[in-house]
């Protein structure tokens, strides 16, 4: 499957909000944000920051066609890291290889836009699917909170 993964522009924010808010409605123990409490703001985080193209967070969109579906943001965090965050694929395109082409976008963006040498992200220990597919791009845990667990590529 073709999917083309870019940087969110205003013109996307109406796709971006439905995508992130399916991708709460759908699966709340996966994101640590609340479904009704995002669907009542007038903009959410990284609408705020798509709207002013903000360049210390990108959200990279996959596109089928001129359809959305699937999210990854990648923000800096400092010491040269980037966190990706709000990672979602829609349940159709899941295991076509397109949260594989968002970890190779975020490595790109995190090199070329933000001069990072790490990717770092949290996932929770439960959502294994989620933690092989981080371990097959050569993630690793690093470190873990009371309730995720970090995880970290080294960029070469």
């Amino acid at each position: 499957m073709e999917v083309d993964v870019r940087a969110l522009t205003p013109a996307d924010l109406p796709a971006y909000r439905e995508i992130r808010l399916e991708s709460l409605r759908l699966h709340p123990d996966c994101f640590g944000a609340s479904y009704e409490e995002q669907r009542c703001m007038p903009q959410m985080h990284f609408e705020r920051n798509i709207a002013a193209q903000n360049p210390q967070h990108t959200m990279l969109g996959a596109f089928d066609g001129e359809a959305l579906i699937g999210l990854c943001g990648v923000s800096e965090i400092g010491n040269q890291t980037v966190l990706i965050t709000q990672m979602y694929v829609q349940g159709a395109y899941q295991g076509l290889g397109v949260g594989q082409a968002f970890i190779e976008a975020a490595k790109r963006t995190a090199a070329e836009s933000h001069q990072a040498r790490r990717l770092q992200l949290d996932v929770y220990p439960q959502n294994l699917a989620a933690k092989r597919s981080y371990e097959k791009a050569g993630f690793q845990v690093t470190d873990q909170t009371e309730d995720e667990l970090i995880m970290t590529l080294v960029l070469s």
